[in-house]
């Protein structure tokens, strides 16, 4: 089978597996809320009429009862009324009704027998009639009798009929547009060009070594064949060299066009590995939206699986950060404050690439070093990245940059040799209220997104220990730079000031 039709046929089969389990939920869901509408409304017309029936019994006024029968059956001629006394005889009833159902008197003596109303679905799958019994009392709280309720379903039967005739055509609609639209792409995309490449390939092993691929792509198939097309123009120049050299040469060259095609080969794996790859993460991150429903497929539990493991791994990173958070006393030594960025920017990066974000990382090759704590140094950098990147939509940027530079210290007019910490960002900005506040503990405009309110507090702590400055210049709906000066010379702490 060929690569393409295996990658359509998964494509298909698991989006016709997804979409048959939304549908059939969807239908469950229907038929309970539908279940759920007629109970509550016959729950009401049957305790109206039960307190209609007990004031006429009160009243021993009989021909009410019949009147409030007749009334019902002109509004309402789909539902039989039934009144039985205590000892379970019919007493009264609707004209078209009849005692045809089979349930009903089970429910009359088990009304009678505990006092309690009984509402129940019977039929196949609950569907064919509603019947209700409601104890009827006099004056005393004394039982006197029952009223019987039933109902035909027909119209709760048409509607689950009509719904699934439209979630089937949709689903059909779907896979069949989705498995039309997934093969036109893998025959375009994927199995055209392995067969120009496999053509050309056939041609070269005949000795044809004019044969070329066509290139007009930019992807990782067109890069196997512009590898294909140069390791031709090689193989022809070594061919040409060959028939002017001595045998060796030959046996040498001919080695050289074997190792060569194995390239060829890897990087042909590596694009189709690729290939394979995306559209797999795609449908892995469909199944986040059906991991936590109990009636989950095999499929989908497998694809859940996958998300627990993912799960895991992001458990590992917040693992990580939280060793970070976990403040000490300073212990001040010479650092390299270029090493400490380049280890955060790492370890942001795939969130970065998850957010959508491009984050960026540039310094000097040689800094001057600085007496500072490593550990509280890196965690400044995390949580202003951290605080960048959540505050990045997705294409926008986040850069740090490190460079020599001077700050005037609160207080003096001298300058002082320091290296700059640069985060700056295309995010959403904040307002003057949030910068008034940014550094108050435990106030966030991260709250939903798990934000606890300490991260800029904290920064503003390790800083003001280590003898710094922050200044933060930030505009709403245009981006926020912060600048962080670490002095070169670790003098007295100073009191931070923004």
């Amino acid at each position: 089978m060929r690569i393409a039709t295996k990658l359509w046929l998964g494509l298909t089969l698991t989006t016709a597996l997804i979409l048959g389990s939304y549908g059939y939920r969807q239908m469950r869901q229907e038929q309970a809320d539908l279940r759920h509408s007629v109970d509550q409304e016959f729950k009401l017309l049957g305790t109206a009429i039960q307190v209609a029936v007990e004031n006429a019994l009160r009243d021993g006024q009989t021909a009410d009862i019949r009147e409030i029968l007749d009334s019902l059956e002109f509004k309402d001629p789909a539902t039989d009324v039934f009144v039985f006394d205590a000892q379970a005889r019919l007493s009264a009833s609707s004209w078209s009704s009849s005692l045809s159902l089979p349930a009903l008197s089970g429910a009359v003596a088990e009304v009678l027998a505990s006092r309690e109303p009984v509402v129940r679905f019977e039929g196949p799958a609950g569907l064919s009639h509603l019947v209700a019994v409601l104890p009827l009392r006099d004056d005393n709280n004394a039982l006197v009798g029952a009223l019987a309720l039933v109902r035909p379903l027909d119209d709760v039967r048409r509607d689950l009929t009509t719904t699934a005739l439209a979630i089937f055509l949709s689903i059909l609609t779907l896979v069949a547009g989705i498995a039309a639209v997934g093969w036109l792409l893998f025959h375009l995309y994927v199995r055209q060009p392995l067969a120009s490449l496999v053509t050309a390939m056939r041609s070269v092993r005949g000795g044809d070594l004019q044969a070329s691929v066509s290139v007009n792509r930019r992807d990782e198939v067109g890069e196997v064949a512009v590898e294909f097309n140069e390791m031709l123009s090689e193989l022809a120049e070594v061919r040409r060299r060959l028939a002017q050299e001595e045998d060796s040469r030959r046996a040498l060259n001919a080695e050289l066009q074997r190792v060569d095609k194995l390239i060829t080969i890897g990087q042909l794996a590596a694009g189709v590995a690729h290939e394979i790859g995306s559209p797999l993460q795609v449908l892995n991150g469909r199944a986040r939206a059906l991991a936590g429903r109990p009636d989950i497929t095999p499929e989908v539990r497998r694809n859940a699986d996958i998300l627990v493991e993912q799960s895991d791994r992001i458990a590992r990173i917040i693992q990580q950060l939280l060793n970070l958070a976990r403040r000490k006393p300073p212990r001040f030594e010479e650092i390299d404050v270029r090493t400490a960025g380049r280890a955060i920017f790492e370890l942001l990066e795939l969130d970065a690439r998850r957010r959508g974000v491009r984050l960026e990382f540039e310094a000097p090759e040689v800094l001057p070093r600085v007496p500072a704590d490593g550990d509280q140094i890196q965690q400044v950098i995390l949580n202003l990245l951290g605080n960048a990147l959540r505050a990045t939509p997705r294409g926008g940027r986040v850069k740090l940059s490190l460079a020599p530079s001077s700050f005037q210290a609160p207080g003096s007019s001298a300058e002082r040799a320091s290296v700059s910490l640069v985060v700056e960002d295309t995010g959403t900005g904040m307002t003057e209220e949030v910068l008034a506040r940014m550094f108050e503990p435990f106030f966030t405009a991260w709250g939903d997104a798990g934000g606890t309110g300490l991260g800029l507090a904290v920064v503003k702590s390790i800083i003001a220990e280590h003898g710094g400055i922050l200044t933060v210049d930030s505009r709403k709906d245009e981006g926020t730079r912060f600048t962080v000066h670490l002095p070169v010379r670790n003098n007295e702490t100073k009191e931070l000031t923004v």
